[in-house]
């Protein structure tokens, strides 16, 4: 199931990018939907309700997280003790939100791209040029609008997803790509992002969750007991660099001591002899 959904990531990928750069006033004409022209801003991102939704929908990533990121941290810091989870499903969730929402996306994407956010763009009452998602260097200087960072941490959820028993797998999976699309929809009415901000948030997240789900959890190339033991090793080897630093610390700290005793007696001794 994973390879067909990374196949058909790549293919959908393919197809919106091509829709997108033959007709990129699709986003212009979805953000209007959404525009208030007389009060010269998207309304629905200052209520407060809607606010509230989006902050405890941007929590829920992160709540399915917690369980491997805490079991990971524990056998890091007790490198001897069992691991709570199995350790491939564990690299696997915590890798993928690094390598997805983190890295590709906030880190690689947004930062760089340039593209102006909609607010931000002359249509709607800003004063950036409209940029189609494939021409980067924008007006944007940081925290760009191309790929939506949100959306791609909810999209993120098909990550945990795709670990349900095989029978309901179909389900959760396709609600949490519905998860996804509806946080990024909210980001849409924000005047947050265009639409292909979200399209391909939710495209390249999903295609880099299933890559490393094929890479970790393929029966073919699964190992729990060597994944645990290469924690084990990381584990091990950053206790002893940690010890090692602090201990190169404490010599350096010994010595500084050392020589300002040595000065102060100095000192002391020639305020006598006044």
């Amino acid at each position: 199931m994973a390879r067909s959904w990374l196949l058909a990531s790549v293919a959908l990928g393919l197809v919106f990018g091509l829709v997108f750069a033959v007709y990129p006033l699709i986003d212009l004409e979805v953000a209007r939907l959404f525009f208030d022209g007389h009060k010269s801003k998207f309304p629905i991102s200052v209520t407060y309700e809607w606010n509230l939704v989006r902050q405890l929908a941007n929590w829920i990533p992160f709540l399915l997280l917690i369980p491997a990121l805490f079991a990971l941290l524990r056998k890091i810091v007790f490198p001897g003790s069992e691991i709570l989870i199995s350790p491939s499903v564990v690299v696997f969730l915590v890798a993928s939100f690094i390598v997805g929402p983190g890295l590709t996306s906030n880190l690689l994407l947004k930062e760089n791209w340039g593209r102006p956010r909609p607010n931000h763009v002359e249509q709607f009452a800003g004063t950036a040029d409209f940029q189609p998602w494939w021409r980067p260097g924008g007006a944007c200087e940081r925290n760009c609008s191309f790929v939506s960072g949100e959306a791609s941490q909810a999209f993120w959820v098909v990550a945990p997803a795709v670990l349900a028993p095989a029978p309901l797998r179909p389900i959760v999976m396709g609600t949490a790509v519905v998860f996804g699309a509806s946080v990024g929809a909210m980001r849409v009415i924000f005047g947050r992002h265009f639409v292909s901000d979200i399209v391909f948030a939710g495209i390249i997240t999903i295609a880099i969750v299933m890559a490393l789900y094929v890479l970790l959890l393929d029966p073919v190339r699964r190992n729990d007991a060597r994944m645990e033991k290469l924690i084990e090793r990381f584990a091990v080897s950053l206790h002893r660099n940690t010890a090692a630093l602090l201990s190169g610390v404490g010599t350096a700290l010994a010595h500084a001591g050392n020589t300002l005793r040595h000065a102060g007696q100095h000192l002391h001794k020639r305020i006598a002899c006044l």
